[in-house]
């Protein structure tokens, strides 16, 4: 996919407040927004997302799913639904793809031939200056021309970086909430904390930390064991008021399950220690409530 490069005017974008509303009104049937964020790559977000989404399917909920990583996408190939068509509703707007457990999923994989990467900057370079706004827009885009209908939850996975939940959050409607998932090192800690001191500036709540990797239960004799180290993730999550909201061990069979595009938790993985902690996980999201008076917008909340 090539975008075309805009002018170099302002006036190339569509207006915001246009781009806001269409969201609005595509998400008006849409109860919760829950934002998947880390900081970083690598730490198993994408993976902690879909499973998310699975595990409140089959607490009965109507869940779909946004793939908001357009120039990595990896929740279709996690579901396997790579090379799914585009489909298009009576009014013209896309439909999500049906995916697992009645998810309906959504992702730039699905406009995407093959491995076929994006490319914003076009043959030229001269797209490489409003690359940012580029993709803000085409993600703009990819939520507010799809018709998600009734959904009791809409899980995001959202692209590494800090800067990228306070870029969506502007457009979306005050019922999201984010996850910052991070794993047992101090690179990991020092990204997923500035990402959820900038969740507090956009003044979307944050429901807790989760650490990925934080142990490993051993193949022989069951035991559960520290993965990278002993120390866990309390400090970072005391440092900003928080709590760890789920701790999942390392389970090669989830990696297993994401390579072969089917859902871990509908397999032996819901028994294990990991699908457990995913079950559970689900468990606190769903019980979350937004708390009163945090409208997202501009201004600083004020941090911990």
């Amino acid at each position: 996919m090539q975008p075309s490069a805009p002018e170099d005017d302002a006036a190339a974008f569509e207006d915001e407040s246009l781009v806001r509303a269409r969201v609005a009104l595509r998400l008006s049937r849409v109860a919760r927004i829950v934002l998947v964020m880390s900081g970083k790559g690598g730490v198993g977000k994408s993976a902690v997302a879909v499973n998310l989404a699975l595990a409140l399917a089959a607490r009965g909920g109507r869940v779909g799913i946004l793939d908001a990583d357009l120039n990595g996408p990896s929740v279709a190939k996690m579901l396997g639904l790579r090379g799914q068509p585009l489909r298009l509703d009576a009014s013209g707007c896309l439909k999500p793809v049906a995916g697992p457990a009645g998810l309906a999923v959504q992702s730039m994989d699905f406009f995407l031939q093959g491995n076929q990467p994006l490319d914003w900057e076009g043959p030229g370079g001269e797209g490489a200056t409003w690359r940012s706004a580029m993709e803000q827009a085409a993600l703009g885009d990819l939520i507010g021309q799809t018709e998600w209908g009734d959904l009791d939850v809409l899980v995001v996975d959202l692209a590494p970086g800090a800067d990228r939940l306070p870029a969506l959050a502007r457009l979306l409607p005050p019922i999201a909430v984010a996850l910052a998932v991070t794993i047992p090192t101090e690179v990991a800690w020092l990204a997923v904390d500035r990402s959820i001191r900038r969740a507090y500036d956009a003044r979307v709540p944050v429901v807790g930390i989760v650490e990925n990797f934080g142990t490993v239960v051993c193949s022989a004799c069951g035991n559960e064991g520290a993965l990278f180290r002993e120390a866990g993730v309390e400090r970072l999550a005391r440092d900003l008021a928080l709590e760890r909201i789920a701790r999942i061990p390392f389970d090669p069979e989830l990696a297993a399950a994401a390579d072969a595009g089917r859902p871990f938790l509908e397999g032996p993985g819901r028994d294990s220690a990991a699908g457990d902690a995913l079950v559970d996980l689900a468990e606190t999201v769903s019980a979350f409530e937004i708390p009163p008076h945090e409208p997202h917008g501009e201004g600083a909340r004020e941090e911990p």
